[in-house]
């Protein structure tokens, strides 16, 4: 895998993101589909509506030689059986498009690729848990089990089954270069980690 990768948020569910990392250019991001910018650090992914699919891209290919630790706030909407699929952060050197629609989230099938999803929706064909989970992925293969499954499932709340709850929540992805440590943590718990090489 190539040193330097695109990061991402893409989502298939109604929400915003408000990213709180640090200071790039005026506006550093590629948006596809029916996202928007709301405000200087405010994208909005999806609209509350069917059939609706967002990605918004960093232009800056980041150095995973060097550690980094991105937080972004974000907000799964109000509809948990009437929901949709979720969000994932993508790592991946291919390009900036919005991805597949759907379950697999416009991560599946993106390979070389990490993945680290908020998954709203429990998809049996891929081995999902009833609760709202998030885990670590490579290679756009969201089902849960195979090889490919580096951390999780988890649920993405301790006290809740469901994260589409009218309310914000943080969302942390952390890369130590160091350890080669990648994990991720939603609402300032720790929730999924890996050691894998991501330069390699």
């Amino acid at each position: 895998m190539k040193s330097k990768l695109h990061f991402g948020l893409i989502t298939l569910l109604s929400g915003f993101f408000y990213s709180i990392a640090s200071a790039q250019e005026q506006n550093p991001y590629i948006i596809n589909g029916n996202a928007f910018q709301e405000n200087c650090n405010c994208y909005t992914l999806t609209k509350d509506l069917n059939e609706q699919a967002g990605s918004v891209w960093n232009k800056n290919k980041i150095d995973l030689r060097q550690s980094f630790d991105y937080k972004f706030n974000v907000y799964l909407g109000c509809k948990d059986a009437l929901g949709a699929d979720g969000i994932v952060f993508v790592l991946q050197p291919i390009g900036t498009s919005i991805g597949s629609s759907g379950q697999g989230l416009g991560f599946e099938g993106v390979s070389p690729s990490i993945g680290i999803p908020i998954d709203t929706w429990q998809n049996l064909d891929f081995n999902d848990p009833a609760y709202d989970h998030t885990g670590i992925y490579k290679n756009g293969d969201l089902t849960n089990g195979t090889p490919n499954t580096l951390a999780g499932p988890v649920p993405a709340l301790s006290n809740s089954a469901n994260i589409e709850d009218c309310q914000w929540h943080t969302f942390r992805i952390i890369w130590d270069a160091l350890t080669t440590t990648l994990s991720a943590e939603i609402d300032g718990v720790p929730k999924v980690q890996t050691k894998t090489d991501l330069v390699k």
